[in-house]
């Protein structure tokens, strides 16, 4: 693989935290958890194409999005043997799951993100709504364990709670750091990402939700309501009638809240007239 990106003149950025799947046994495996040899799939940075291979061999609709001119360059390459899948030069983030398989209803998405990105696309993949039925994504292990935290752990934070506010996430398997090139330090983990909205709750709450969660964790050592306001421009007695309102002692650290008692405190601020959130 070393040789293979020297030709392409393609050196992995250990900034961006790009590391390459090299592993082929590592690609039928995610491969293999698609049960639907036709389901139609998005690639989020095919690389080489390890992954990709397998998945469009089967003949399904497959569009791979490469942001790197020289990577997408060698994958319309390998991926001219099937007529149903293409390469989509440019940013993931910048296209819509309509734009890229307009023929399909709902896709699946792939990818092995780099650190830096793996944040930007899980949003974007969770604002694809119903056109995204779930997604396979290889991120850091310490990553993962933050999606997947529980209140009052040291890993849990604003990013738990937006996700287990949208989707249902489940640990698939783990990868050793010898299945990449270059290879990294740490783990990686499989998780399978199904989007869905937090029983319960609307749009706006959960939007709402998740600003609470950004502002009530934004400075771990404060209490809650000191946090809030601090971080929603509120005033401390304002902070404290809508922790009252929520049913939530003021005292308390937002890194013990749970995702009910946020979407609670959520339905507390939207009632009060504020805006559900601004992103």
């Amino acid at each position: 693989m070393p040789a293979r990106l020297r030709d392409l003149g393609v050196r992995p950025s250990k900034r961006l935290g790009q590391n390459f799947l090299c592993d082929p046994r590592v690609a039928r495996r995610i491969a293999d958890w698609i049960e639907d040899p036709l389901e139609p799939i998005v690639e989020i940075g095919p690389g080489l194409g390890a992954l990709s291979i397998e998945l469009a061999s089967t003949g399904r609709p497959f569009v791979a999005v490469e942001l790197d001119f020289r990577l997408a360059e060698h994958m319309e390459e390998e991926l001219r043997p099937f007529p149903k899948a293409r390469v989509v030069r440019g940013d993931i983030l910048d296209r819509p799951v309509g734009a890229l398989i307009p023929e399909a209803g709902q896709v699946t998405v792939v990818g092995n993100l780099p650190y830096s990105i793996t944040t930007p696309a899980l949003e974007w993949i969770l604002g694809q709504k119903e056109r995204v039925g779930r997604a396979l994504l290889m991120v850091q292990r310490e990553f993962a364990e933050r999606l997947t935290a529980k209140p009052g752990s040291k890993e849990y934070g604003s990013i738990s709670v937006f996700v287990g506010l949208n989707a249902h996430i489940k640990s698939c398997f783990r990868v050793s750091p010898g299945a990449f090139y270059p290879r990294p330090e740490v783990d990686s983990t499989v998780l399978e990402v199904t989007p869905r909205p937090y029983p319960g709750t609307s749009a706006e709450e959960r939007e709402a939700a998740s600003r609470m969660a950004r502002a009530a964790m934004g400075a771990r050592r404060k209490t809650l309501a000191n946090a809030l306001a601090r971080g929603l421009g509120l005033a401390a007695g304002e902070a404290r009638a809508l922790l009252e309102e929520a049913r939530l002692d003021p005292d308390r650290r937002g890194e013990t809240l749970s995702i009910p008692e946020f979407a609670a405190l959520a339905r507390a601020w939207i009632g009060r007239g504020r805006p559900g959130g601004d992103g």
